[in-house]
């Protein structure tokens, strides 16, 4: 059995300099809180163009008010164009420049927002971050909590901080004399932003923060952003005060050296029955060692520096997957740390995020965020009954109300449509019962509905065709000559194919059409011994086209490519990695979906070479965030650290028909692992 605490405790990482690519988080998937080396949010200025310090809530969103006498921008009203699929128009919200206020009105709202600044208040003055001395700061993976400690006029403070697990309400124990020398906390709340901090704070007129209650150890806030509030309620511990001194700040003291304050963010008035600080650190403790405890785990005992880089991104990716990645809605690609496209999530990149939960035997996580699919499901069947459709079509980029947002590209991808079909496939391989089946039935079967309505029959060919009228997950394509890329190919047969087995198991008969179709897709598109990102690209292998995501590769490897010619695959996988590709100018997920498919090839330390792949787009920073190169919009980057784990869950677990122990690693590595599932 492997020491999982042993190895945990190993990993977790320190802070002792100020990097503003390097803060920690706490969260449980539905908010986090960032921090500083100090263990608050201090210097958030510091941190402004790195990794800012934001508090943030899966609920926490923003819309922004009209002007008097602006019209009502309303989707469906919103300017179509028209893209030919080879049979009939079909309408696209992809032109901003019919109605540029209403297209960028649209893609900006709703959108996520800082909840409110915890800082330390020092006496005096505002000290440059160089006067704060022997800072030192631990995030404790397997306990969940974050210490932080350091010195000023030589004087220590302490600070412990962490997120209760099944409330969104933050807990800090804070120790120093200097509470007694006029150190204060202060809470500041801004308004709403759509920009990547979430946060203006140049128009404090603009909203309101007003104390509706306070009791010796207990004071409740209301927010009210334009027609958007929230509650904040703070429980201090014995001896601390809580007094607002200006429009949105509240100060907080302390008559002795310690501190104890929780901060509960609601969307509603906060129960009246809450944690004390002791029972929450508790609750936070247990849930932490529980999380390691159970599901999935790898532990690498050979392998050297690389090995044991590897077994650092895979511990750390768990962590920030879980915080960012495990809540009640799918999330934005930088998850609750920072905003990206204003804090709306990406339902291709859902896949990336969370699949993993269900393969590492955390099936409960994953399914967090797939009762969303179902409470959309009447904005996808209009989406698709309104281009001509039938079944259920999902959005792309989008929020809680399911609209899918304006945009030149994402109206047209594809490759989103059959990630439910795998994600409920997966979470019945987790917990293969009837109430599974029961449950993700409807999803399963208007998503293969719209599936099968998509696909053209070509009567000369004898084959169904994926286009023209789409954008294939490789964006830098022309949609109006694309057809049948084979990644989209072989995921429409994969998913047709698991939505009849679905139908089996329900003792309800196949669908004939579905077969037939999943039977009869083109053939995936080939020229030179190689794969190319679609039949009518004149060459996916010279400058214009290689780049993006190499995603014909993903036909085999995070599928299972039955369809595909393995050494035609393993050229194109080669080509890609020498010299074939911009690697620069791929995402961080592209290097686990190469990995997936040299492990599926049967060429382990090609997929070693995947996951470490020497590129600004695959650098996993001290906390573990994977960063996209010197982008400011995404300095981190979530499904990146998910991929990570897909696919070390696939070299580990193998997949369906796969005989080999640990298929994906070198045998020199010494690789072990408990409790993840093959994948398909």
């Amino acid at each position: 059995m492997i020491n999982r605490h042993e190895i945990v405790s190993q990993f977790s990482p320190v802070n002792t300099t100020w990097d503003p690519y390097s803060p920690f988080s706490i969260g449980n998937g539905e908010v986090a809180f960032t921090a500083d080396i100090t263990g608050l949010q201090t210097f958030s200025a510091f941190y402004e163009d790195g990794i800012p310090l934001l508090t943030q809530a899966q609920w926490g969103w923003h819309t922004s008010p009209y002007r008097p006498g602006e019209p009502r921008f309303d989707y469906h009203k919103l300017a179509r164009t028209l893209y030919s699929n080879g049979v009939r128009d079909v309408p696209y919200t992809t032109k901003p420049g019919y109605q540029p206020a209403e297209f960028d009105w649209l893609r900006k709202n709703p959108h996520k927002f800082h909840m409110g600044r915890l800082s330390f208040m020092f006496p005096d003055h505002t000290p440059d971050r160089m006067e704060i001395e022997a800072p030192y700061q631990k995030l404790s993976l397997w306990e969940g909590i974050l210490s932080s400690r350091f010195r000023w006029r030589n004087r220590d403070v302490e600070v412990r901080s962490w997120a209760h697990p099944s409330l969104d309400m933050f807990s800090f124990m804070i120790r120093t004399p200097l509470f007694g020398e006029g150190l204060k906390l202060s809470l500041d709340f801004p308004g709403a932003s759509p920009t990547r901090t979430g946060a203006d704070w140049e128009h404090p007129e603009a909203h309101q923060t007003m104390i509706t209650r306070q009791d010796a150890q207990r004071t409740e806030i209301l927010r009210i952003l334009d027609d958007d509030k929230y509650f904040v309620t703070l429980l201090a511990g014995p001896g601390v005060t809580v007094t607002k001194t200006g429009m949105h700040r509240v100060e907080i003291a302390s008559g002795s050296e310690v501190m104890e304050l929780s901060v509960l963010l609601t969307s509603r008035p906060a129960p009246e029955d809450l944690p004390s600080l002791a029972d929450s650190l508790r609750d936070t403790v247990e849930h932490w060692e529980q999380f390691w405890s159970k599901g999935g785990f790898v532990h690498i005992g050979a392998g050297g520096d690389r090995g044991r880089e590897l077994q650092r991104r895979i511990l750390l990716s768990q962590y920030l997957t879980a915080i960012n990645c495990a809540g009640s809605l799918p999330p934005q690609e930088t998850g609750l740390t920072m905003n990206s496209w204003y804090g709306k999530f990406h339902l291709e990149m859902h896949y990336w995020h969370a699949a993993h939960f269900a393969s590492w035997k955390r099936p409960e996580l994953l399914e967090r965020s797939l009762w969303y699919y179902q409470a959309i499901l009447p904005k996808a069947l209009e989406l698709a009954s309104g281009q001509g459709y039938k079944g259920a079509r999902w959005p792309k980029m989008t929020d809680p109300s399911g609209v899918d947002s304006p945009s030149p590209i994402g109206p047209l991808l594809i490759w989103q449509q059959p990630h439910p079909i795998y994600y409920a496939e997966l979470i019945y391989r987790a917990n293969p019962t009837r109430e599974v089946l029961n449950t993700y039935r409807e999803i399963v079967i208007q998503t293969a509905t719209f599936m099968a309505d998509y696909a053209r029959w070509d009567e000369e060919r004898q084959c169904y065709m994926l286009g023209p009228g789409m954008i294939p997950s490789q964006e830098n394509h022309n949609a109006r000559i694309v057809m049948n890329p084979p990644y989209e190919l072989e995921y429409w047969a994969f998913g047709l194919n698991t939505a009849n087995a679905w139908l089996k198991r329900l003792g309800e008969p196949e669908r004939e059409n579905w077969l037939r179709i999943a039977a009869y897709m083109a053939p995936a598109p080939v020229k030179d011994n190689l794969y190319l990102a679609h039949e009518r690209c004149p060459d996916t292998y010279t400058p214009a086209f290689n780049r993006d995501h190499p995603s014909m590769v993903a036909a085999l490897g995070m599928l299972p490519g039955k369809r595909i010619n393995p050494p035609l695959m393993e050229r194109t996988l080669r080509k890609v990695l020498n010299g074939g590709w911009q690697m620069q100018e791929t995402w961080g997920w592209d290097y686990p979906m190469l990995a997936m498919c040299a492990a599926r090839l049967g060429l382990p330390e090609t997929a070693v070479d995947c996951l470490l792949y020497d590129s600004p787009k695959n650098v996993y920073l001290n906390n573990g965030h994977n960063r996209q190169a010197d982008r400011r919009d995404i300095p981190l980057y979530l499904p990146g650290n998910g991929g990570l784990l897909l696919a070390v869950g696939l070299m580990c677990a193998g997949w369906d028909g796969c005989s080999e122990k640990v298929p994906g690693f070198p045998t020199d590595w010494d690789v072990e692992f408990e409790d993840i599932l093959p994948l398909p």
